[in-house]
């Protein structure tokens, strides 16, 4: 099993080289020699990302959603309609906490969706949904992968969760934070247990308290940072993660076996 990130930039990321946090997870089944994939969160710059790695619409086999930010969910749209009217209707599967799929429709997807030349449409005329519960978790090509609702905006008048993975691989498992608040106390026994931590993490002089800033993360324990990759970053000047104790900073492209 192998995880490539197509990019590792923040939300508003604009440098040349770099794209949104997406990542493609690919699974080769025994007696195949094709690898499914699932794109890890699709957002804006996916047409542009993934195209950058070689791949088009209809090479994936699964589409996992973490929230409803436009760097998560902002390529759906363009990923529908190609695959609606390019691809031979090819249909991912789209799996998604149940309590996303509502909104997601409703007030991401369904104006640019809704009507097409078949007449009205809905979510499943583009995907095979999935609604997911946090509680089960779910499984594709022989992984499991758990659910972790994780904070990613805390205010006074309500709180915005964001689905991290836990995913279990038959030689090692990997937390993937997807975005979240700095929350070491709620984290800790998943940092704890994973053999390899993707961290998304904020860089520069301001934090924004709605991800991990690095001079926060820089805090954690030496054998948490020791197994920690960090991605979802700003196009600041980057610290010397590796002499402060982590593994590094993902670069964009980069992949990792996970087994």
């Amino acid at each position: 099993m192998k995880l490539t990130f197509a990019g590792t930039g923040s939300a508003f990321c604009m440098a040349a080289d770099n794209f949104q946090s997406n990542m493609v997870l690919e699974a080769v089944q025994p007696g195949s020699d094709q690898p499914a994939r699932m794109l890890i969160d699709c957002g804006s710059d996916a047409r542009h990302s993934l195209r950058n790695l070689g791949y088009m619409p209809n090479d994936f086999d699964a589409v996992y959603i973490s929230h409803l930010h436009s760097d998560h969910i902002g390529g759906l749209e363009w990923m529908a309609l190609a695959n609606y009217f390019i691809f031979e209707g090819h249909q991912a599967k789209l799996f998604a906490v149940h309590d996303l799929l509502e909104p997601l429709w409703e007030h991401s997807l369904r104006g640019g969706l809704q009507i097409s030349d078949q007449g009205n449409n809905s979510l499943s005329s583009y995907f095979k949904v999935n609604e997911l519960s946090p509680a089960k978790g779910f499984d594709w090509q022989g992984v499991h992968f758990d659910v972790i609702p994780v904070e990613h905006i805390v205010t006074s008048q309500g709180t915005m969760l964001s689905y991290a993975l836990f995913g279990h691989g038959k030689k090692q498992s990997f937390f993937l934070t997807t975005d979240a608040i700095f929350n070491p106390d709620a984290h800790m026994p998943l940092y704890q247990k994973a053999d390899i931590i993707f961290q998304d993490c904020e860089l520069g002089p301001r934090h924004s308290g709605v991800h991990a800033h690095y001079e926060q993360l820089v805090t954690l324990p030496a054998d948490i940072k020791a197994k920690m990759w960090l991605y979802h970053y700003q196009a600041y000047p980057k610290p010397d993660a590796v002499a402060d104790g982590f593994c590094g900073f993902v670069e964009p492209g980069q992949s990792f076996e996970l087994g």
